[in-house]
């Protein structure tokens, strides 16, 4: 126990310091190449230091998901190397002490921290994944970006715009492309806006078109249904709608609609199913390949720190810079495995499943075939 606890506290300070030398250097940074807008911001708000706080505080958590696995290697190799840089190492295997023994603590911890990093993608990022939507020269979310044209595939309907609003999740001179089947009212639905609504007492998710042009007589007309299911609600049979305003139903949400990466990527497994499940979305491979790729990525976190711990444990003894400069080459080599087999999924070379479970059908047996000395 002595001994895991003197391993576990330098890895913990290693862990901490090297974190926040990282976070702070990028924040630095950015913080200084974004000074402009978040001064502008501020004199609304009142106070620089909170638009910073609030900015880079939902920031630091995913700099943790994005940099977790890499600082838990090099807290490793950290810890490791201060006990053969003084001699304690030589020390412990002299005293008995097996190298199992000494790689125990290390794989502990990094076993934690890949468990702390999985319940934060699951946990937390889902619940502030909208501030990842604003960047510096957007705080306020009211940028009119570009709107490419996107199907709900089970309506059929083309929703088309002039440009989107995160803040409001608005769409900007909305014209809604309808279907054979749909087009009673006629080819297409113009308005001035459209607003994402969720599901209530008075209505399912969908968008409220505000504004509506074309058809001219919205009001009276009857509400569009496709299977005995109403699709576009009208002021006729939808009382709580006011003059010239239609709601078209859709289970395709704004950040879906956009195309917002951010949806997927800081979504939780439960969620990216559910959208795998939803026949509006019609997703492609990459979000199947999420979904595996998030129940692969505590083991290869354990991979990649069962390739480094050999290096400085290992019977070959080598100097701390030579070790560190391995680590960094089989580093670079992991994510090249892990990216290129992603690659292939988005060329459509291999199905999702076998592209995000492939690198770990590499890594794992390369890594338990490294780690063999340390049992010895």
């Amino acid at each position: 126990m002595l001994i895991d606890r003197y391993i576990g506290r330098a890895q913990l300070h290693a862990f901490v310091v090297v974190f926040v030398s990282l976070a702070g250097l990028y924040f630095v940074f950015d913080a200084f190449t974004n000074m402009e807008e978040f001064l502008s911001h501020a004199a609304d708000t009142g106070s620089l230091a909170s638009v910073l706080a609030s900015y880079y505080g939902c920031r630091l958590v995913w700099f943790f998901d994005a940099t977790s696995p890499v600082i838990s290697l090099a807290s490793a190799m950290f810890a490791l190397s201060w006990l053969e840089r003084h001699n304690e190492l030589t020390a412990l295997l002299a005293a008995g002490v097996t190298r199992w023994r000494l790689a125990r603590p290390v794989l502990v911890f990094a076993a934690t921290v890949a468990l702390v990093a999985a319940t934060n993608r699951e946990v937390v990022l889902p619940r502030i994944r909208q501030a990842f939507s604003r960047n510096a020269q957007d705080l306020k979310g009211e940028l009119v970006q570009s709107f490419e044209p996107r199907y709900d595939n089970k309506t059929e309907i083309l929703f088309r715009g002039r440009g989107a609003q995160s803040s409001r999740c608005r769409i900007d001179q909305p014209s809604l492309l309808m279907p054979p089947q749909l087009s009673s009212f006629g080819p297409q639905i113009t308005a001035g806006e459209a607003l994402w609504k969720a599901a209530d007492s008075d209505h399912p998710a969908g968008y409220l078109l505000i504004g509506v042009r074309e058809p001219a007589d919205i009001d009276g007309l009857p509400a569009l249904e496709a299977g005995g299911v109403p699709v576009v609600q009208t002021r006729a049979s939808s009382p709580w709608l006011q003059s010239r305003e239609c709601f078209v139903v859709s289970d395709v949400s704004f950040e879906q609609l956009i195309g917002s990466t951010n949806w997927s990527q800081y979504s939780s497994t439960f969620d990216l199913v559910q959208a795998i499940r939803n026949p509006s979305l019609g997703v492609g491979g990459d979000i199947p390949l999420r979904v595996h790729a998030r129940v692969v990525t505590p083991f290869l976190d354990m991979a990649l720190v069962m390739l480094g711990v050999p290096l400085v444990l290992g019977p070959s003894r080598r100097g701390v810079f030579v070790a560190v400069g391995l680590c960094v080459a089989m580093t670079v080599v992991f994510f090249l495995t892990v990216m290129g087999s992603h690659a292939l999924v988005a060329g459509d070379v291999m199905s999702p499943s076998i592209g995000a479970w492939t690198p770990l059908l590499i890594l794992a047996p390369l890594a338990a075939w490294r780690a063999q000395p340390m049992w010895q």
